[in-house]
């Protein structure tokens, strides 16, 4: 099995330890009485912000009720059938690929620009002690932010590491070819990457996106061939331990899962909204905790002569990805800018027909927000994911875009996308491409 230690100091430090079978103790993690999945989802936030600070922590206990902020919130339930499934790509069809393509080539003298905005992977863990390579969460005395350079990821969520399954001197094949291959040989978290939320990845109350149940989310599958892998686990420390097992079933969305926006795909107009080189420092990024209001969205884009037309795709960036890959800027994963919650911004949203919004940070929203003195801890999410059906993608990397829009001034372009393929996952890893004209001879 794999476990999780607290040194003497208190830090989670890794501890691997392999054997196979199918009993683990739970230990004091509360869920004797209850299902493990069943008790993560009611302390999962409550864990992740701990392990990310203790402000944060104290943040999330003192939380209240996103139910509450969201009881009037206007939503997309039953808009396109009870049965629905899509959410707001419903609203890109073939006249938003068309404007999205007029888009990248009725401006520009320069041709058109490519730029992918998926951020590659590395392997590399942002540490908070860069001196205690194996303390992968912070207490109160190693805390963030931190200087050290990685792969950003949600706590408790780490970065994938691949291996080869070759030998290092392959025999040849018939006809003397030789190849290397690989595989992940660490949890590679679906969401632990640039990728896009499944509407039933986020929810409030008993119910997901459309009014199905909370408990689609957990559905069993059982497979016919049993497979070795990782079993029922999360990588909490303290939550038990982690075991290898024989994995014939496994649970997943039955209802608007990943593989929907994966088959349908997604292409329209783009509109990148540079928050951070509009209000950030001189290389474009905003402060640690920086909120990004409503009425700042509006501002950039007026200051970018840009124009928002309804069912356009948004960016918003930051610069808070490029702080992972600078080993002069401080970063922190719950610590991070990010859009914060208005009544103004949904009811925007919802009016314009946004279908999709992604951003260059851990949750696209600030995490843990204070709206009329009550604190909340990411109610965009049940907003816009739950309510409306809008589509969330997080951790892009914007960074050459964002300096090619900043140079001719042309910020709007042809996006297109599609998540990963995974049959009931509540979100994948995606490489979105986006062609954009250029003003530059």
């Amino acid at each position: 099995m794999i476990t999780y230690e607290f040194s003497a100091e208190g830090c989670a430090v890794v501890t691997p330890l392999i054997t196979m079978g199918d009993e683990h103790e739970h230990g004091d993690c509360g869920c004797s009485d209850i299902g493990r999945r069943e008790f993560m989802g009611g302390c999962g936030a409550a864990i992740a912000l701990s392990l990310a600070g203790t402000e944060p922590a104290k943040a999330v206990a003192d939380s209240h009720p996103v139910e509450e902020l969201l009881a009037d919130a206007p939503d997309n339930w039953g808009r396109w059938g009870a049965e629905d499934e899509l959410g707001a790509l419903n609203l890109l069809g073939s006249e938003e690929a068309y404007d999205g393509a007029i888009a990248a080539i009725s401006r520009g003298r320069g041709g058109i620009q490519r730029f992918t905005l998926q951020l590659s992977q590395t392997g590399e863990v942002i540490n908070p002690d860069p001196d205690q390579p194996n303390v992968l969460f912070p207490n109160d005395e190693v805390s963030w932010p931190s200087t050290d350079t990685g792969d950003p990821a949600f706590p408790p969520r780490t970065p994938a590491r691949r291996d080869n399954t070759t030998p290092v001197e392959p025999e040849p094949t018939a006809g003397g070819v030789k190849f290397v291959d690989d595989k992940f040989v660490t949890d590679a978290f679906l969401q632990g990457t640039t990728h896009v939320d499944a509407l039933g990845h986020a929810w409030y109350g008993e119910q997901i996106y459309n009014g199905f149940s909370a408990r689609t989310t957990e559905t069993t599958k059982e497979f016919d061939t049993t497979l070795t892998g990782m079993g029922d686990n999360d990588s909490v420390p303290g939550d038990g331990e982690l075991f290898i097992d024989e994995v014939d079933e496994t649970r997943g969305l039955s209802r608007s899962d990943v593989s929907n926006p994966a088959d349908e795909g997604i292409a329209g107009r783009g509109v990148l909204l540079d928050v951070g080189r509009e209000f950030g420092d001189d290389q474009g990024r905003l402060p640690l905790g920086y909120e990004v209001t409503y009425e700042e969205l509006q501002q950039t884009a007026e200051s970018q002569g840009t124009e928002i037309r309804e069912r356009d795709i948004l960016l918003v960036r930051t610069g808070a990805v490029e702080r992972t890959r600078d080993p002069e800027a401080q970063w922190a994963p719950l610590g991070e800018p990010g859009l914060v919650y208005s009544d103004a911004l949904v009811e925007w949203v919802a009016d314009m027909d946004i279908p999709y919004v992604g951003a260059d940070n851990l949750a696209v929203e600030k995490v843990v927000q204070v709206i009329d003195d009550q604190t909340y801890v990411i109610p965009l999410h049940g907003a816009l994911l739950r309510n409306l059906g809008v589509y969330l993608n997080e951790i892009l990397d914007l960074s050459a875009l964002g300096a090619a829009c900043a140079e001719d001034g042309i910020y709007e372009f042809l996006f297109t996308s599609a998540p990963l393929n995974v049959e009931r996952a509540s979100g994948a890893p995606v490489n979105p491409i986006v062609l954009k004209p250029s003003d530059t001879e």
